[in-house]
């Protein structure tokens, strides 16, 4: 024995035991056996479980801690589980439904729906203090990086040829998202304008800002039809 247990790897006690079982219960006995315990301290009692999915049942609205507070008030001497053993009950016993976190829009995003390429696109500023100001053109829906430029400052005349090449190389979009900064929204000009964004509505392109939607309609006089209407915005 000690030499074929040498021979396999495993204890002395290990190989005694299976011809043990052979003998004991035939070739059943060779099965793997379960590892659970057989005794649970912490298992919770039949009563208290019926207890809990009868409450359960007749308030469905109700969660593991209103539930035990609804029954410690009724049966103080019942020695009842965490919450947390509770809602494990109410899932296993279907009885909790896994819903989807709702998110409010945040106010200053405006709401798109952009469906195809050039649709919509993003422009940003984002500046390397040390040596330029760099300049991402993306569109919203392909995820294409359509210019990145390098430029010396945010003045709208170094913008406004990195814009016309983009739009002679991939077309004009029907909207740009933008922030509120220089030179996409001028704080001192008319509605924000910008010698830039004007350029955009005089080539039928709406310039979007990251503003509360009601503020966009008022700086271009849109009603909420005209915005639900184009796939680019909502």
């Amino acid at each position: 024995m000690s030499e074929l247990c040498d021979r396999y790897g495993i204890s002395r006690k290990t190989g005694y035991k299976w011809p043990h079982r052979f003998e004991a219960e035939g070739a059943e006995g060779l099965v793997d056996r379960s590892r659970a315990p057989l005794h649970c301290e912490h298992r919770m009692a039949d009563s208290v479980r019926e207890a809990l999915l009868e409450v359960r049942r007749r308030h469905p609205t109700w969660g593991p801690r209103k539930l035990l507070a609804w029954l410690e008030a009724r049966k103080p001497k019942v020695d009842w589980p965490v919450a947390s053993s509770v809602g494990e009950l109410l899932r296993r016993e279907g009885l909790v439904t896994a819903g989807r976190r709702r998110r409010e829009p945040h106010p200053g995003r405006p709401q798109l729906s952009a469906s195809a390429p050039n649709d919509l696109w993003t422009a940003d500023f984002t500046r390397d203090w040390d040596w330029c100001y760099a300049l991402t053109v993306l569109d919203h829906v392909s995820r294409n990086c359509l210019g990145l430029q390098a430029l010396d400052c945010t003045d709208g005349d170094g913008v406004h040829p990195v814009f016309e090449r983009l739009f002679r190389e991939a077309g004009l979009p029907l909207a740009i998202l933008t922030d509120n900064g220089p030179p996409f929204v001028a704080p001192r000009g008319l509605h924000g304008l910008t010698k830039l964004s004007v350029w955009w509505i005089r080539l039928g392109i709406k310039p979007l800002r990251t503003e509360p939607p009601r503020l966009v309609r008022r700086l271009f006089q849109l009603s909420p039809a005209s915005l639900a209407g184009p796939s680019w915005a909502s």
